[in-house]
Parts: C-alpha cells; structure tokens; sequence
C-alpha cells in the first residue's frame, strides 16, 4: 500500500496486489495520521475527474454495466459499475456554487487477483 499528494490538496493511497498492479484505488483530501474530529475538506471536483481519468482512462473502464447513486442530505454516492472496474464517488453538494464538492472517490478494479472488499 502507498500514499502519493497527486495535486495540492488532492492524496491517491493505492493498495495493490500479488502480481504489483493496482486493486483499490482511494482518492481523497490528505488525512492526519492522527484522526481528529474536524470539518471534511473537499475537492475540486474537475481535478478529481482529471485524476480519476489518469488513473483508469475511460477507454480502460471496459463497457458501462450500470450505474446508481444514494443521497442523504448534502451527501451523495454515485457507483457506476464498468467491466474492469467499480467506481464510487461520494460529494458534498450543499453549496453548488463551489468548486469544491468531492469528498472521495473509490475505485475497485476487477482483477481475479484482486482481494474483494467486504465494505
């Protein structure tokens, strides 16, 4: 597992495995190795989607198998299902004015090597 700053303000924490590719994918705001309670930070949205197409290009994702989406509040969960991969991104749209309103992003690729997350 690694922990790399890809932008200001923007960590990719990447766990990987057997054969050394990518399985689980974490993007978000950097974390204190501390928890402390305190306001989540967020993310530009258009820099997470530019990350999100470094990481795992559309072309890559394979077909799109479904998507979905849960919204409590402010807070929502989208989970778009591709062949290749799972990708679930969670925002914050209380103020649709900002910029900002990427809280994380999870991307779960679909390799048999892969460990499956029981999250």
């Amino acid at each position: 597992m690694e922990r790399f700053t890809v932008r200001p303000g923007i960590s990719v924490t990447v766990e990987y495995g057997s054969d050394h590719l990518a399985c689980h994918v974490l993007i978000e705001p950097p974390q204190s190795l501390i928890h402390r309670d305190e306001q989540a930070r967020l993310m530009s949205s258009e820099v997470v989607s530019e990350v999100l197409e470094e990481i795992v290009p559309a072309a890559t994702r394979g077909k799109e198998i479904s998507t979905g989406s849960f919204q409590s509040g402010c807070n929502v969960a989208g989970i778009t299902q591709y062949e290749n991969v799972s990708i679930m991104r969670s925002t914050h749209t209380c103020d649709l004015a900002s910029p900002d309103q990427d809280a994380r992003t999870i991307i779960t690729f679909k390799r048999d090597i892969c460990p499956k997350q029981t999250k």
